[in-house]
């Protein structure tokens, strides 16, 4: 697993709107991704609402038991395949 820390918060320097998918190489979240790293790029969705983040994963349990505590912002579309 590469966690690329330098690029969490490059939607905040972004001005025009943008649909972006957060992970389409990876999964957030995957066992070995740390929750304060997660943490981070949740914090940013919330931070720059003029943004649509699309997140897939494939690990419901891990999703459902980390997304209580989480801010669920509503420009985060969240999918599970």
């Amino acid at each position: 697993i590469t966690l690329h820390e330098d690029l969490i918060t490059l939607p905040l320097k972004w001005k025009q709107p943008r649909v972006i998918f957060v992970n389409s190489m990876s999964d957030l979240f995957h066992k070995d991704v740390p929750f304060s790293f997660i943490e981070k790029i949740f914090r940013t969705m919330s931070e720059s609402p003029r943004h649509i983040y699309q997140i897939l994963t494939k690990r419901s349990d891990r999703l459902r038991e980390l997304s209580q505590d989480l801010p669920w912002p509503n420009n985060v579309w969240m999918g599970v395949s």
